[in-house]
């Protein structure tokens, strides 16, 4: 198991700025593993509990899972006063994550952060395929020949992009994508003459949404974390 630099480790953690966390091991007030420890240098792995003032100090997760609503903006500060993401994580944390890509302004659902920057590559590369899937409310009742249009690859101004559907329901479609172009979902429906009244993301990957409700995060858990390194992801 690989190890890190206490004070670096507490300082990554949100414990305080570098200078101020090798400050407070340096009067010790830290301990590992229940020993004081006064060394900013001793080195520590994950599986060992530091603690900070009497505050047990745990390790950050990987990736928070936050449920969007709409008429938030995917970017941390937006310059026009719209909502954006700049509440969206606690504030404890913020600084230390960042988006996993995008979701549109009209779109609600699954929004991943990441504080791992490889991590958050193997999710965006378009050669991993890691699958998005999608609710989508659409215009007019879509039939079986959507199914087969979406399969065979729909041409967009981005390029000819294929999604899979997994059920129909009325006007409802359930459906995954290996890529996320901007817009690209709204653009294949509406270009299969079925423009998109309503679009949520449930699940990216191994990682659904589940009942988490609007504007609530999570962290990733253990078994997701698991499915993510059966996948190859970088973890």
């Amino acid at each position: 198991m690989s190890t890190r630099r206490l004070d670096w480790t507490l300082a990554n953690r949100g414990a305080g700025t570098r200078k101020a966390v090798q400050k407070a091991i340096k009067a010790g007030r830290v301990s590992v593993d229940g020993q004081a420890q006064t060394d900013p240098k001793f080195k520590v792995s994950d599986a060992q509990i530091i603690v900070f003032d009497g505050i047990e100090i745990g390790v950050l997760p990987l990736l928070l899972i936050w449920h969007k609503p709409i008429d938030v903006v995917c970017t941390m500060r937006d310059p026009f006063g719209r909502s954006d993401l700049s509440g969206a994580i606690p504030e404890s944390f913020q600084g230390r994550f960042h988006p996993v890509g995008r979701l549109d302004r009209d779109t609600s659902g699954l929004l991943l952060f990441s504080r791992s920057g490889p991590l958050t590559q193997w999710f965006l590369h378009p050669k991993r395929s890691v699958r998005r899937w999608y609710t989508a409310v659409v215009d007019g009742l879509p039939s079986n020949a959507l199914v087969k249009q979406l399969a065979e690859g729909v041409e967009t101004s981005l390029g000819t992009f294929p999604a899979q559907v997994h059920t129909l329901s009325g006007n409802e479609v359930i459906l995954s994508v290996t890529e996320g172009k901007h817009r690209m979902v709204r653009r294949l429906l509406a270009n299969c003459g079925h423009p998109v009244l309503d679009l949520h993301r449930f699940r990216y990957g191994p990682i659904e949404l589940g009942d988490l409700k609007t504007e609530h995060v999570r962290p990733i858990t253990e078994l997701e974390m698991a499915s993510l390194a059966e996948m190859g992801a970088p973890i």
